[in-house]
């Protein structure tokens, strides 16, 4: 079997896989799309690219190739750098090599190697079995919508309603101010009334209390009071307060992992990558079976993180989230 069908084979199970000598060719996840002309709705997969500076044996590709032919890592090894060596001489003399099912590669004058990947492969395992589907345009006409005669006749009902309210309005009102004004006459009378009946010397007239009238002023805190609290202090006894206890930061990170690697240089690799791409990248160590992990950026708490990560799938980029 030719070492590009094994190639294609591991794209499905694992997001990078490197041809020594070569590069990787690396799987990112894409959501599904709709194209506005053809108006076809795609399904989910995943994108296929390509980086040259991926060059260094990892052990994916030759072990799954001696474990897939039965037969030894140095017989593998020999088959996958024979292949690697046709690579580069289809690039040499052909200016293009044609890798079925996965994309074709092709160097420029310059010695740059370019990649346009095949889409007709979906290498998404959650979403095997969907096919993309093509729907007509939905074509939506404008309607002039006329009233019945029914709407008519209640309009003209409601309408008569109001015109008859407007005249019960018009009787009520008046008598609503008569009375408002016979209750302010009544109150006037009766205040007068009492100012007269303490002319009597016979009855004690209450003294008057006076209750100052008390008016909130706003309070307005500024960022410096709030920072630098100014006491109230004796010039001779002022001393400086203790500091308040600080509270420590939870050590707990949670990462977002970009990839796993076998080769600590292979993760140095892509975290040259991801930073060049404006990701404060970093390698946090190795796993249960010796993996170096490699993280897109390492967050504080877990809100932050699942953010990030849905905004990372999103665009396109698988990942998953490590606490530590």
């Amino acid at each position: 079997m030719k070492v590009e069908v094994y190639i294609s084979e591991l794209l499905y199970r694992h997001d990078c896989v490197i041809v020594p000598g070569i590069g990787g060719f690396i799987a990112n996840y894409r959501s599904a799309q709709i194209h506005p002309v053809t108006h076809t709705f795609y399904p989910p997969s995943k994108s296929i690219s390509f980086n040259v500076q991926l060059q260094n044996n990892d052990g994916l590709l030759v072990n799954y190739v001696a474990e897939s032919a039965s037969i030894s890592y140095a017989s593998a090894q020999k088959k996958v750098e024979l292949f690697a060596k046709k690579i580069q001489n289809d690039l040499l003399h052909k200016k293009e090599c044609k890798l079925p099912e996965i994309g074709i590669l092709s160097q420029d004058a310059e010695g740059k190697l370019s990649f346009e990947p095949k889409f007709k492969v979906n290498y998404l395992l959650d979403a095997f079995g969907l096919e993309k589907v093509q729907s007509p345009a939905i074509l939506r006409k404008s309607k002039v919508v006329s009233l019945p005669k029914a709407a008519q006749k209640a309009s003209e009902v409601a309408s008569k309603k109001t015109g008859f309210n407007w005249r019960v309005a018009a009787v009520v009102l008046p008598l609503i101010g008569l009375s408002a004004f016979v209750s302010l006459e009544k109150n006037l009378s009766d205040e007068v009334y009492a100012s007269y009946a303490y002319l009597n010397p016979l009855k004690k007239k209450p003294a008057a209390v006076y209750t100052p009238r008390f008016v909130e002023e706003p309070v307005s805190i500024s960022v410096e009071s709030v920072e630098k609290p100014v006491l109230a202090k004796p010039v001779e006894s002022i001393k400086e307060a203790p500091a308040p206890a600080v509270a420590v930061a939870s050590p707990e990170r949670f990462h977002l992992i970009a990839g796993c690697f076998s080769s600590e240089e292979n993760a140095k690799n892509l975290v040259q990558t991801l930073t060049s791409e404006g990701f404060k990248s970093s390698v946090i160590g190795q796993n249960e079976k010796g993996l170096y992990r490699v993280c897109f950026q390492s967050y504080s708490t877990r809100e932050l993180a699942v953010v990030a990560m849905e905004k990372l799938k999103n665009s396109g980029k698988s990942t998953w989230l490590l606490k530590q």
